[in-house]
């Protein structure tokens, strides 16, 4: 099952609250959640044959939009150092309180699936069998990367 880049409209309508409040909820606010909502739908138009059928599009929705969230904070944090290295004044940087400062630079140092994965275990509270069918595998590969994200997480805080 493809989505016809005709029914992206309709989908727009029917699921971008859905998409915009998960992005405001990992980016923190409106204005780049907003950003990535027409990413994420843009994304759609192009690319409708990707979405398999295997789960509901609210569930590849939220997937794409979790992905989408991630690759925002890295091309930001990689775009800060380029402005900080090659801009000639002072690089004003929009203040955030240090604890999501600390989260996002955390989320940025691991691999895109253990970023993936610490989202859904410790923002949306989701179970090993809930993270499984939202991204495609099975229970024991998310129980053997949560592992591996736990080992990765107490090496950096050691």
């Amino acid at each position: 099952m493809t989505i016809a880049p005709g029914d992206v409209a309709a989908l727009y309508r029917s699921h971008g609250h859905i998409v915009l409040r998960r992005a405001a909820r990992l980016l923190g606010n409106d204005e780049d959640a907003h950003d990535v909502m027409q990413d994420v739908f843009i994304a759609l138009y192009r690319h409708g044959e990707r979405f398999a059928g295997r789960s509901s599009i609210a569930t590849y929705l939220y997937s794409i939009t979790t992905h989408t969230c991630l690759n925002y904070l890295r091309n930001r944090r990689t775009r800060a150092r380029l402005l900080e290295r090659y801009a000639p004044g002072p690089v004003v940087v929009p203040a955030r309180s240090e604890g999501r400062a600390m989260a996002v630079e955390v989320l940025n140092a691991l691999p895109p699936d253990e970023a993936a994965l610490a989202i859904y275990l410790h923002c949306d509270e989701l179970t090993h069998a809930e993270i499984a069918e939202l991204q495609g595998c099975s229970r024991r590969h998310i129980t053997d990367l949560a592992a591996r994200l736990q080992r990765r997480l107490e090496e950096q805080f050691a």
